[in-house]
């Protein structure tokens, strides 16, 4: 039966074919400030626009590597920025935690320009920021990477595929031992006919795992006109941007595990900011494990309309110094803050804490 589910931006129309899990616990719905694409699927799960559980959000990770097939290591999964830099690294973590593989490792795409060889460059049509980069190894995981013969590309959504299907060709190329590919998502929208066209374009073994499956349509708005955001400026000179949490690759039994702040409440809220997510899900999970209520969300690049399942938006210029607009959406609201920080310094660049009172978790590197 059809699903449909009205915005400010128009009607989306779903049809399920699977669902491990409900369309309403693993997803919200709003509308995009983006003329290439009016409707978002907004996760409930992720732990980005919408502020989630640490133990909901490990149960997805749980779930998602669990459905993973016995596959041949060294074993590579890449996950797309921005979204899914914490996904990526926490299904990595949970395939480590319940499998007997050890030879597994974890990188992410970055908006990010960093003091090393890009290897993989590459735009996003439907995305507000659309350049992707993958930078070099580090040259401790550089034989992992060319002995790797099963790549796992992760994205929170999957809707027509382009973007992984470019990113995992690329690869391909590069690393010659990859014998079969999986994208691994949360949820997937793509048809049949997708999925073959995808499975030919690798010419090796496809798979497609995720939690549910379906399709949809979008009749737009006519009267929906949002104001645009400035167009995003290309990436700046090199950042001062830590290399050791995922954009350069890490081992899974060797990631780098960063202690926060100790709250002072009951009732927390951790939030990460762009891309640094999976080590403030860690510390947010230990606080949730010890007896805390604890929430985790995240900043992000990407404008969203407010209404729907966004009941607020804060917009406030990046920490980096490169001019973009970042937004925290549906932010925290009487609950002790923590903000997380890849570098110490960066906080001094933002003034998120400002406006949403939270205290600053700066980590030194």
């Amino acid at each position: 039966m059809s699903q449909y589910i009205h915005l400010t931006a128009g009607i989306l129309k779903i049809d399920l074919h699977k669902s491990d899990l409900s369309l309403d616990y693993l997803l919200g719905f709003a509308s995009r400030i983006n003329p290439k694409r009016g409707y978002l699927f907004v996760s409930k799960v992720l732990g980005k626009h919408i502020p989630c559980k640490p133990s909901i959000m490990r149960g997805i990770y749980n779930r998602l590597a669990a459905l993973l097939p016995k596959v041949s290591d060294p074993v590579i999964f890449i996950g797309m920025a921005e979204t899914a830099t914490g996904l990526g690294a926490g299904v990595a973590d949970s395939f480590v935690k319940l499998t007997a593989y050890g030879d597994v490792v974890f990188q992410h795409t970055t908006r990010h320009k960093l003091s090393a060889a890009e290897w993989v460059c590459f735009d996003e049509i439907h995305s507000h920021a659309p350049s992707h980069i993958l930078y070099q190894p580090l040259p401790a995981l550089w034989q992992q990477f060319l002995k790797a013969k099963t790549l796992v590309l992760v994205d929170d959504e999957i809707s027509t595929g382009r973007t992984l299907t470019q990113l995992g060709r690329e690869l391909i190329g590069k690393l010659p031992n990859i014998g079969s590919v999986i994208l691994l998502s949360i949820v997937n929208w793509l048809s049949a006919t997708q999925k073959q066209a995808i499975q030919e374009s690798f010419a090796r073994a496809v798979s497609f795992i995720n939690l549910l499956e379906g399709t949809f349509s979008f009749i737009p708005n006519v009267g929906f006109k949002p104001v645009l955001p400035k167009k995003v400026k290309r990436l700046q000179p090199t950042l001062q941007a830590r290399q050791d949490i995922g954009r350069r690759g890490m081992n899974m039994r060797e990631a780098l595990i960063i202690k926060g702040p100790y709250p002072k409440r009951h009732n927390v809220s951790v939030v990460g900011t762009g891309e640094f997510l999976f080590q403030p899900f860690l510390w947010a999970e230990s606080l949730e494990k010890e007896g805390f209520n604890v929430l985790f969300q995240s900043t992000t690049r990407s404008p969203i309309q407010v209404g729907d399942s966004i009941g607020a938006s804060l917009c406030f210029k990046d920490e980096y110094k490169e001019g973009i607009d970042h937004y925290l959406h549906n932010p925290p609201c009487g609950r002790e803050i923590i903000i997380a920080y890849e570098l110490a310094k960066l906080a001094a660049n933002h003034n998120l804490p400002e406006q949403i009172g939270g205290s600053i978790w700066g980590v030194n590197g």
